[in-house]
């Protein structure tokens, strides 16, 4: 029986057919049939190992599209991105200390907290007005947000994204908590700021930003997951690139060499195309909202484009270099081997 395009999988992923094991079976079957062509085999079971084996010396060769990384390295990128250390090493305590517009906001909700806590808003348990108003006051003029337009006015929590973002990381990482009707700093955030003040907190607030807040909240786009899972190989484009400030253009068009299949998760309209729509997510989630927003690239605006559309240019900043290490090399198969598993956005 043939498995329809949009059908579910039949692995069990939980995604539809076409963007699952339909792009392993349609990926590279001429290669796999010529390596078994002509062989002769004693049983099944010896057929199934010498095709996992000619599949694994596949996956661990460089491959342009990922610019010399190879589809298991890409692989652990996606799903062990924390817990492959020889790999891709994260540091705990950072050796400067850390500039963000996340952080900025941050200092503003904790430097309000004091032993008493702070008073959450009777109707919706939200940051405070006038504390709010505060902190945009400041955060207008020194961060390059062109998410609001001018004039913008904060009146609620609501009105200021960024800000509840913020709150909300904090919240998600265990450094607040909200009881009876206040805020108040955990003990995790006395225990680590009076330790190692920012330069630990950063990591925890770096890990919990990408593996638990969701970054699709920010914006009216798809929830598209991948373009958060592959976090790290956005990192990986910002280390090849990010010595010059460039269009965020250059890390579109790689993302999208890498991962063609993750414009399908984008509908066609009137006014643009799935192409254009996925840039545009990619830009603003993964570029602004986690690179430029996380302080690990800075940002610079040009004007608009023929659509009404800024462009940007982002360059990498020391904070990325002192926080993630990239200990890959192509000759070396890694020392921790997982099972290469089809994302369903490979090529």
């Amino acid at each position: 029986m043939k498995i329809g395009r949009n059908a579910p999988c039949p692995c069990g992923s939980g995604k539809k057919f076409k963007q699952c094991c339909s792009l392993s079976i349609d990926s590279k079957p001429s290669d796999l049939q010529a390596f078994l062509l002509g062989q002769d085999f004693d049983s099944l079971e010896e057929l199934q190992q010498s095709a996992d084996t000619f599949l694994l010396n596949q996956n661990q060769m460089p491959e342009d599209d990922f610019h010399g990384l190879t589809p298991e390295q890409v692989h652990l990128m996606l799903n062990f991105a924390f817990e492959t250390p020889e790999q891709f090493d994260f540091k705990s305590k950072l050796s400067i200390e850390p500039k963000a517009p996340i952080l900025m906001l941050i200092n503003g909700i904790v430097s309000a907290i004091d032993t008493d806590g702070l008073k959450a808003t009777a109707a919706a348990g939200s940051l405070p007005q006038k504390l709010c108003r505060d902190i945009w006051e400041d955060y207008k003029i020194l961060c390059k947000d062109d998410s609001y337009y001018p004039g913008h006015k904060v009146n609620k929590e609501d009105d200021f994204v960024a800000l509840n973002v913020a709150r909300l990381t904090l919240e998600l990482a265990g450094l607040l908590r909200k009881t009876k009707g206040k805020f108040f700093l955990t003990k995790k955030y006395y225990k680590i700021f009076d330790k190692d003040g920012l330069k630990g907190l950063y990591p925890i607030i770096f890990k919990t930003y990408c593996s638990k807040f969701n970054w699709g909240y920010w914006d009216g786009y798809k929830e598209v997951p991948f373009i958060q899972q592959s976090f790290l190989y956005t990192l990986y484009l910002l280390k090849l690139h990010g010595d010059k400030m460039i269009s965020t253009a250059n890390y579109e068009k790689d993302f999208i060499k890498a991962f063609p299949n993750v414009v399908d998760e984008f509908d066609d309209s009137s006014y643009s195309t799935p192409k254009d729509d996925l840039f545009r997510c990619y830009r603003s989630r993964a570029c602004k909202r986690f690179l430029v927003f996380l302080g690990l690239a800075e940002l610079e605006i040009t004007k608009q484009d023929r659509i009404g559309d800024n462009v940007y240019k982002i360059r990498k900043t020391a904070l990325f270099e002192d926080l993630v290490k990239f200990n890959l090399s192509s000759n070396e198969k890694s020392k921790i081997m997982h099972p290469v598993l089809n994302t369903g956005y490979l090529h």
